[in-house]
């Protein structure tokens, strides 16, 4: 079992990830969160505590209850395909 400050940083590139896989790069094609919690792979009672640390970072917007990656977001999931 990986340790916990690893599961996290997994979850977090996991979100990056499905928002990127999403389209969602803009606040016009933005994706609810329930979206994101409705993802087997996202399936966690950490989403929030994750989506606020990603906010915080400046890697995910807000507008009402939907997400979107920022261009800093972007970028971050670009090179994990690098």
């Amino acid at each position: 079992m990986l340790p916990v400050r690893k599961m996290f940083s997994i979850m977090i590139e996991e979100i990056i990830t499905m928002l990127s896989n999403l389209g969602a790069l803009n606040e016009e094609k933005a994706v609810s969160k329930s979206l994101l919690n409705n993802s087997e792979r996202l399936r966690d009672e950490r989403l929030d505590d994750d989506l606020r640390t990603l906010e915080q970072r400046g890697y995910v917007k807000r507008v009402d209850d939907r997400l979107y990656l920022t261009q800093s977001g972007l970028v971050r999931a670009m090179s994990n395909y690098s």
